[in-house]
């Protein structure tokens, strides 16, 4: 048990680290935020693209497709937004902060911390991985409209269809991933100079990643409406990667297929619902609240989680 929970800290508790290092050097204005600027594009158009086209380009794509995991991933987002919406009359009397509330519960950080913890317990993010943000970034964009349109139909949020659908499109992620498969279809390889030099890449892309988000956390955002963010935060922690998990063994998945089931579900919420929620008129400090508190607690759930995985032999 002992050897189980020094494993499972190994695993969470460095992502945590790296993030609180960001957290401490913004403090100290050691890091500016003309550096996090700079340091998310490299991340967002180069660092994460070249990982994730390293990681489909490698791999053989037709073998490694997955027709049922995929279909798990994206018909399971969709059905927790619908449980969030029923779970957020719970909690939320306003419902201005509806549409914040279900946004920061459903949408996780599956690229920045979600890689980094599928990295750190098994070495690399593997195909799966990869394929599965291929499906699941475009349907979070797509729930995201909806969502925040449904729940404040006031809004101007309406023409945002067309602009998701535009983003979707030139999302360096989905490029990477396709050029990656195509890749992988020609059993095309960089020359060596390149291959290394992308390599150096990926493996900047996720301390840099963690680091940026350490950066952007606003202590005081903890403490605004803080009663929905912490009910927000039990579902996104606990309760949403709990159901998807157990569905996942009822359907008969594999170790490996469960245990990224549970990062897809139980990773903290991504900085960009804060970002997609205020620039389409929701709450935003709701949902910065979700953002910051979800990074916290899943200290705690990573490490809960990753060691009843160890205890029963998933990982």
């Amino acid at each position: 048990m002992l050897d189980n929970f020094v494993f499972s800290l190994s695993v969470a508790l460095p992502i945590f680290l790296i993030m609180l290092s960001g957290f401490i050097l913004k403090k100290r204005n050691i890091i500016r935020q003309d550096f996090i600027n700079a340091a998310n594009f490299i991340v967002f158009y180069i660092a994460l693209p070249l990982k994730l086209f390293n990681s489909v380009s490698q791999s053989a794509v037709v073998e490694n497709f997955n027709f049922k995991f995929v279909s798990f991933a994206i018909v399971g987002t969709a059905i927790s937004v619908v449980i969030i919406y029923f779970y957020s009359k719970l909690f939320v009397k306003e419902d201005t902060k509806v549409g914040a509330f279900i946004h920061g519960t459903f949408r996780g950080n599956f690229v920045y911390v979600g890689f980094s913890l599928i990295e750190n317990v098994t070495g690399a993010i593997g195909p799966l991985a990869s394929l599965v943000v291929a499906f699941v970034v475009p349907i979070y964009n797509i729930l995201a409209v909806l969502v925040l349109v449904l729940t404040n139909p006031d809004n101007k949020a309406k023409n945002q269809f067309r602009n998701s659908l535009k983003n979707i499109i030139s999302n360096p992620f989905i490029i990477a991933i396709v050029l990656g498969v195509l890749a992988s279809l020609m059993k095309f390889k960089f020359p060596p100079l390149l291959q290394n030099t992308a390599n150096y890449f990926d493996v900047l892309a996720t301390p840099l990643a963690l680091l940026t988000i350490g950066a952007t956390f606003k202590v005081d955002k903890l403490f605004v409406d803080i009663k929905s963010a912490v009910a927000a935060t039990i579902f996104k922690l606990l309760i949403n990667p709990a159901i998807a998990v157990l569905a996942a063994f009822t359907l008969g998945f594999g170790n490996s297929e469960i245990f990224l089931i549970y990062i897809l579900f139980g990773v903290p919420t991504s900085i960009s619902s804060a970002i997609i929620t205020a620039a389409m008129g929701g709450d935003e400090n709701l949902a910065a609240s979700i953002v910051m508190m979800t990074t916290l607690g899943s200290v705690f759930s990573l490490t809960f989680f990753v060691f009843i995985f160890r205890a029963i032999g998933i990982v």
